[in-house]
């Protein structure tokens, strides 16, 4: 459109159903430091009132066309979803760009979030598995943007005001990096007759583009850290390391690796820890890409004894794939995973905007949706094995265990004589140190 908005549609017309996706650029890695947060808490907010509709307003809207609503926020962007019947296309257009264009960020409401999002966390970092989780993004990433937690912490929601939450809003919904995808039963001459009359006439000041990043710091070396939480009754175990962004050509490869190693029940880290051992309920890991450089984590909770003998375990897994080609028949079966996955994902609108819409926001052809699948088929043993050695290589991978510090600690620093003790109370995830 003439104030830079794109459109794109992808027509599905066996269903009358739309889904209509708003995505902008910008997102967590554009919060200030010390302002964790402030992203994701005001695409929250987006949803909770305009300067002409209350929450209540527009939820009972949504629902009154038969449809749903939701707006949120990544490390790369910020993005609005209403899927209703095609039928009620315009109508719900009129809610998605009041709430694109005219958040009302009430005090009343920043402050129920607020104070949502602070509970909610202070939950999370009593348990094992989710705070060893946030430790890991913290140690991995370090100071760079990706490593700021995304919903913020206790601490910097604290110190979010609304003028945070609007200039979070400012940073990323411009017309000029934003677009829209209208997925389902739609024409292209219909999908940009609505976005002319409800998203045309979107302008604001000091529209230009979000400028280029300063360069990033480096990604921190490989640390062992024990988070010592005296009364867990099991232990959270992450091993993870720096990845790649998802434009990179060696994703398919990781994407299979990583399915092997981690991808569902029948994966190498499920048999060996859950399975075999029965160390666990369950093991798994995963390629979390954007934008910018990713994580690769390998993860599971277990009774505190056997934390260490765990993290042995995640280490020979993750070693091992790099040294030896994965058999044939394995490889075909966990192709099928990520193939049937991905299958049932674009059957539905919802599903393949979401999709479309990670593509935008992580720098990737849209096309990639009708290439996914052969991609992912074409990998063979060897690529799954060179891309292994260079990023599954448990050498580069920072170790944290996040339980009662003393029923693991000794076996674990016979291994890891490095290995630093943090106490839960003391964790600080607004540092990179992490103090």
């Amino acid at each position: 459109l003439p104030n830079g908005l794109r459109v794109v549609t992808v027509e599905r017309h066996d269903l009358p159903l739309v889904t209509a996706s708003l995505v902008a650029l910008g997102g967590a890695a554009t919060d200030p430091v010390g302002k964790a947060g402030a992203s994701s808490l005001s695409s929250e907010l987006m949803t909770k009132g305009t300067t002409t509709r209350s929450a209540t307003e527009i939820a009972r809207a949504v629902e009154s066309l038969g449809g749903s609503i939701a707006a949120g926020a990544s490390d790369d962007g910020a993005t609005i979803d209403l899927t209703v019947p095609s039928a009620q296309l315009g109508t719900a257009m009129t809610i998605l760009a009041d709430v694109a264009t005219n958040p009302a960020f009430k005090q009343e409401e920043i402050d129920r979030a607020r104070t949502q999002s602070i509970d909610s966390l202070n939950v999370a970092m009593q348990n094992p598995a989710q705070l060893s989780a946030m430790v890991a993004d913290r140690v991995v990433y370090g100071a760079r943007p990706y490593g700021q937690p995304l919903s913020g912490t206790p601490a910097s929601l604290k110190g979010l005001t609304r003028a945070d939450l609007t200039a979070a809003y400012a940073r990323s919904w411009k017309p000029g990096q934003a677009t829209l995808l209208l997925v389902g039963d739609v024409t292209p001459a219909q999908a940009k007759q609505v976005a002319e009359r409800y998203l045309g006439n979107w302008r604001v000041s000091g529209a230009a583009a979000t400028t280029a990043k300063p360069p990033e710091p480096a990604f921190p070396a490989p640390r062992v850290i024990v988070v010592d939480m005296p009364d867990a009754g099991q232990a959270g175990v992450v091993v993870a390391r720096s990845g790649i962004r998802r434009a990179d050509d060696r994703y398919y490869p990781l994407a299979v690796a990583n399915t092997v190693l981690g991808g569902g029940f029948s994966s190498r880290l499920n048999q060996e820890i859950r399975i075999k051992r029965g160390l666990a309920y369950g093991a798994g890991s995963s390629v979390a890409t954007g934008r910018d450089i990713g994580i690769i984590s390998a993860r599971t909770q277990t009774k505190n004894p056997s934390a260490a003998e765990v993290v042995g375990l995640i280490d020979a897994e993750m070693r091992k794939l790099g040294t030896a080609p994965v058999p044939q028949d394995e490889l075909a079966t966990r192709q099928a995973v990520l193939v049937g996955g991905f299958g049932r994902t674009i059957e539905t609108t919802d599903g393949i905007a979401d999709i479309l819409a990670n593509y935008t926001l992580q720098g990737v052809p849209l096309e990639e949706l009708s290439r996914y699948i052969p991609r992912v088929q074409a990998v063979d043993p060897a690529a799954v094995e060179s891309v292994s050695a260079t990023l599954l290589d448990p050498k580069a991978a920072s170790i944290i265990v996040v339980g009662d510090a003393k029923q693991f600690l000794p076996a674990l620093r016979q291994a890891h004589p490095e290995v630093e003790v943090i106490p839960a109370a003391s964790v600080n995830l607004d540092s990179p140190k992490l103090r």
